[in-house]
């Protein structure tokens, strides 16, 4: 397996986040299929249970993959999640939660990212085993300034929401 440290040195401890919401989007996410946000009010809304399970469903997909093919594998998870936990928190997740009180967003905003983060590190870990997908392109999402915040349809069919 993949070292999480690695990914988060070289690529999740540089993002600026949240630089360029409400501002042009230039890049294709999502092959195309995205809604763009206009605002943090409408971000927010769009952060809610619906998202959040939608990301559960997701990724499980990962776990349970892992656990029907590469079941000695899988029995790291834990221990894999708790190194990216520490690592997060030792890190980025001050930054992030900074910014979300000192701009008086919702904290359900902070809580979303802090998800986003730990599943893209795991699938991180997890690449040699099973291809990135979802939380890879949600992450090139947020190393762009912009925040991926709800989806609209049913998935897989549907847009991602973009501010």
């Amino acid at each position: 397996m993949k070292s999480i440290k690695d990914f988060y040195d070289e690529r999740v401890a540089k993002v600026r986040w949240f630089e360029n919401c409400g501002k042009e989007i230039r890049e294709p996410y999502f092959e195309g299929n995205i809604i763009i946000v206009d605002s943090w009010t409408k971000a927010q809304k769009g952060i809610n249970g619906k998202w959040d399970n939608l990301k559960l469903e997701i990724r499980n997909n990962l776990t349970g993959t892992l656990h029907e093919r590469w079941r000695n594998e899988y029995r790291e998870w834990n221990t894999i999640t708790l190194e990216a936990k520490a690592v997060l928190q030792k890190g980025v997740l001050n930054e992030l939660k900074s910014y979300v009180s000192a701009n008086n967003i919702n904290y359900s905003v902070y809580e979303s990212v802090e998800w986003d983060l730990l599943c893209v590190l795991m699938e991180y870990a997890y690449s040699d085993l099973v291809a990135p997908g979802f939380y890879f392109k949600m992450f090139d999402v947020y190393e762009t300034g912009h925040l991926p915040c709800g989806w609209k349809g049913k998935w897989p069919e549907g847009n991602v929401l973009i501010f």
